[in-house]
């Protein structure tokens, strides 16, 4: 399900799996006209609420009300049956479906709640860290526990949920362990991680051109989350924990008498080993039988790594080693972490591999006009590189860059300009010639007359 705030060019992506949770925690938000002040507006008249539990209550709008619900064109979203769900990769994926050219985006699952003023927060959250790149994430907090967080009397007041352990499933594949195994406290800015959560992320839609969900990897649950902040870091993506909490998850069990992961099923195990197996090829863990490990990488495209930072760097910034199968070491000083330059210049779509023999279908966004990468800069200004979708391509079918660095006219055609005022300036006033001549003369002759 898709919320979008036109004014604050927001788009909200809820995850939400048919046939488990199916409310929706409708947030609050500060700006004036948006998705709060528009359920308060229409209130019980144009909406029908269904009590799930005691503290849970869906939220749904009357078809027969839709058309007289003012901004209900904002909301959009893709509905499938359960049969096809394909876990949580195979469902974000589809997001891409209805994001349009919003600037903000931000990922959450459905048992969520927001604190007030939440999207006015995350946003000056995300400006202070003053990195276009930026990705705000952690593992959120208990809802249960809102009260210690956000009470002044509470016994956790202040603390913000910072992953700090990194283990190595039985898969081999690394995972964050939940929930978080440690905590931030008294945060000013944003603090460096090295985690990322698929539960609440926060940053500026290109993250979903430039990383997008690997639709591929079916049937995965747990694993997905250090692949996809793999993608991210490589493409000079960065993730940082909030000063405070802004969302909640629901960890309570599922209403109803639904289990956890029901969309997976014992039949499908081995299209979700092939997924595990596609995600260990491009992180170096094994390159399965009979597979070229470049070539491979190459027909990933977009799926696979980017090349402004090493998978090699990534293993020493989070203090693991694939090869070995080793997490990082309890006495890790978590929050302390060293931003990791890399060559600006390097596209974040510039793939690490590039000669594919036969590349994956690569997302398409239908809604989406315009690719904008805004370049990195500590002051708010216009700088930005567009990719058009109608400019010329190159041999991987990605679109040219067109770069803009200010909002002035162009100097040439003020030259020009300048130079043919100074001609004509000199050619009607300061060069002498014939007709000037006699118009002096003239002038001599009849000051002459006037003085006899």
């Amino acid at each position: 399900m898709i919320q979008r705030m036109s004014s604050v060019s927001l788009l909200i992506v809820i995850f939400m799996v048919s046939g488990t949770r199916k409310t929706c925690c409708l947030p609050k938000v500060k700006y004036k006209n948006k998705l709060w002040s528009y359920i308060l507006f229409i209130g019980v008249k144009s909406i029908k609420k269904q009590k799930v539990r005691k503290d849970l209550t869906k939220i749904v709008v009357e078809e027969e009300r839709d058309e007289k619900c003012p901004r209900f064109n904002q909301i959009r979203y893709l509905a499938s049956f359960s049969v096809a769900a394909t876990g949580p990769n195979g469902a974000r994926a589809l997001s891409r479906k209805l994001l349009g050219n919003e600037e903000y985006c931000i990922h959450i699952d459905a048992h969520t709640s927001f604190i007030s003023d939440w999207d006015a927060i995350v946003k000056t959250e995300w400006k202070q860290i003053k990195n276009e790149f930026a990705v705000i994430s952690t593992m959120p907090a208990n809802q249960s526990e809102i009260s210690s967080y956000d009470s002044w009397t509470g016994n956790k007041k202040g603390e913000v949920p910072h992953q700090c352990r990194v283990r190595i499933a039985d898969n081999d594949i690394p995972v964050f362990p939940q929930p978080a195994d440690g905590y931030a406290v008294g945060l000013e800015k944003p603090l460096l991680g090295y985690t990322w959560s698929s539960a609440f992320s926060f940053s500026k839609c290109h993250l979903e051109e430039t990383v997008p969900y690997d639709p591929f990897t079916q049937y995965v649950f747990g694993a997905e989350q250090f692949a996809r902040y793999a993608r991210m870091w490589t493409r000079g993506y960065d993730v940082y924990t909030p000063t405070k909490n802004i969302v909640y998850h629901d960890y309570d069990p599922n209403p109803n008498g639904h289990g956890i992961q029901e969309w997976f099923k014992k039949r499908r195990e081995k299209v979700r080993q092939q997924s595990l197996l596609r995600t260990k090829t491009f992180l170096g863990i094994t390159s399965g039988e009979g597979i070229k490990m470049d070539v491979a990488h190459a027909n990933l495209g977009v799926y696979g790594l980017g090349k402004r930072r090493s998978l090699k760097q990534l293993q020493e910034f989070m203090g693991i080693d694939l090869a070995s199968r080793s997490g990082n070491k309890a006495s890790m000083n978590c929050g302390r972490k060293t931003w990791i330059p890399y060559d600006a210049s390097i596209s974040p779509m510039e793939y690490l591999y590039d000669k594919a023999t036969d590349l994956d279908p690569q997302p398409i966004f239908p809604m989406r006009e315009k690719f904008i990468y805004f370049v990195e800069t500590e002051q708010e200004i216009d700088n930005f590189i567009v990719f058009d979708g109608d400019s010329n391509s190159d041999s991987q079918g990605l679109p040219s860059l067109v770069i803009s660095t200010n909002n002035s006219p162009p100097l040439m055609p003020l030259l020009i300009l300048w130079l043919f005022g100074l001609i004509a300036w000199c050619a009607v006033f300061a060069i002498p010639g014939e007709s000037s001549e006699k118009t002096r003369r003239r002038v001599s002759k009849k000051k002459a007359g006037g003085i006899k």
